[in-house]
């Protein structure tokens, strides 16, 4: 009798295990792998993520700017994800804001994502989620710089993706203009640049001596900012970039303030990967050659861009998978001195050291294999140096594989930012400009 109680009181504590062993299972986190981030405004996936504020006293016309974003990643998972997306404001230069007024994480939440699923069970990706805000959870009182950090439910330690964009609050009439000069290139191109003027007014009853900042930004480039501040000296030098760009503040803010980026490279029109011809990017698990290899340029190019945008809209569902593509750079057998990489609409571009390309000493060219989202992407090859911690590329220019030329309309938009001293301070943006060099109506 004792021996068959003994034998009970095990069995149930091996079923008691088992139960809490199972509870355990239920509660890791799905292993998540992100493939792609992106935002942008509206459904329009040319338009930068800047989101106007509505009913604003005192408002001025903008030429830029949205009444909703969209936020877009897509994830490989076993099972459909469990995720929630926290808006965080941050500083001028993207520094997290510890303020409770400001980031309320029990406000500034949503979990409302629409998923879809891959069309094939063995796709790159397996879902792919939009997510569209200001929505019924979420609103800005606040303008400024944000950041949508993405976390899973049973883990709320790292989020698994980010994005970067703007709310403004146009009350601040800000203009725009482009002149020619020349830059100091190390390379034997065309040296070609700009001198980019912003010229902003602001109402009375704000301080100029808390209107300091303003930030350029080149359209969906959005981790390369050229920050103009009276807080800089003349010759500021940002470790980010190869060259030293020269800044200048003048005037008061309620008569006319401007401030000026000077010796910007023109840069050249970006590459174009058209991939929706499914005959010439078959879907495969091997490296896919392109058509031809990239040659450095000095000046020329081949195809208008997009803006350095990735067009999707095209593509039919059956259609829309990765495709595994092999990069080939050929620099005309000369290995440049510094790290090469890629960086485009299909890395959103942010690229790291895996979009760093390898040299082929036989053939005497530069290589890397990638998964790329089918679409129409635009790109580029930069130079600098890859640091080890960041993993992330610094001293960069495009200059040495790209050239330099005047054709290059990219679109410059200009955030003007006001130190706000509500709340303990924080940086708003109460004026936003957009133009090209060429002043052409930019494709909306």
């Amino acid at each position: 009798m004792v021996f068959r109680n003994e034998l009970r009181y095990k069995s149930i504590r091996t079923i008691i295990v088992l139960i809490f062993f199972s509870f355990e299972l239920f509660a890791q986190p799905n292993p998540i792998e992100i493939r792609l981030v992106r935002i942008y405004g509206m459904e329009n996936e040319k338009l930068p993520p800047v989101l106007i504020m509505q009913n604003v006293q005192g408002e001025v016309p903008v030429n830029v700017g949205s009444n909703f974003l969209t936020f877009e990643m897509d994830i490989y998972a076993d099972v459909p994800p469990n995720l929630y997306a926290v808006f965080v404001h941050c500083d001028v230069d993207w520094n997290e804001d510890q303020n409770s007024f400001l980031n309320n994480p029990g406000f500034m939440r949503t979990s409302d994502f629409f998923w879809e699923s891959s069309y094939y069970s063995d796709s790159y990706y397996s879902h792919r989620g939009k997510l569209k805000f200001p929505n019924a959870q979420v609103r800005f009182k606040y303008s400024g710089n944000y950041k949508l950090k993405v976390y899973q439910y049973y883990n709320s330690n790292e989020p698994i993706a980010e994005a970067r964009f703007f709310v403004v609050e146009p009350i601040a009439k800000t203009d725009l203009y482009f002149g020619s000069t020349f830059y100091r290139p190390k390379y034997q191109i065309t040296n070609s640049g700009y001198n980019l003027e912003i010229r902003l007014t602001a109402p009375q009853r704000l301080f100029n001596s808390q209107l300091r900042n303003v930030v350029i930004y080149r359209n969906h480039r959005w981790f390369e900012p050229y920050k103009i501040s009276e807080d800089n000296y003349r010759n500021y030098s940002n470790p980010l970039y190869k060259y030293i760009y020269p800044t200048m503040v003048s005037g008061f803010s309620s008569t006319e303030k401007r401030f000026y980026l000077m010796e910007l490279p023109a840069e050249n029109v970006y590459r174009v990967l058209d991939m929706t011809n499914t005959a010439q990017f078959p879907a495969t698990k091997q490296p896919l050659q392109m058509p031809f290899s990239d040659y450095i340029r000095n000046g020329n190019y081949w195809d208008s861009d997009d803006d350095g945008a990735m067009i999707s809209r095209w593509i039919t569902p059956s259609d829309d998978n990765y495709v595994f593509l092999e990069f080939v750079l050929d620099p005309g057998g000369q290995k440049s001195k510094e790290d090469v990489f890629i960086a485009g609409s299909f890395n959103n571009w942010n690229p790291d050291i895996k979009w760093m390309m390898n040299w082929d000493p036989y053939d005497r060219v530069y290589r890397l294999n990638q998964w790329v989202r089918r679409g129409r992407h635009n790109y580029l090859y930069g130079t600098g140096k890859i640091n080890i911690d960041t993993r992330k590329f610094e001293q960069i220019s495009f200059d040495e594989m790209e050239g330099n030329t005047v054709y290059a309309n990219h679109l410059a938009i200009a955030f003007v930012y006001y130190r706000n001293m509500d709340f303990g301070g924080y940086d708003a943006i109460i004026g936003v400009v957009a133009g090209t060099p060429l002043g052409a109506n930019w494709n909306r």
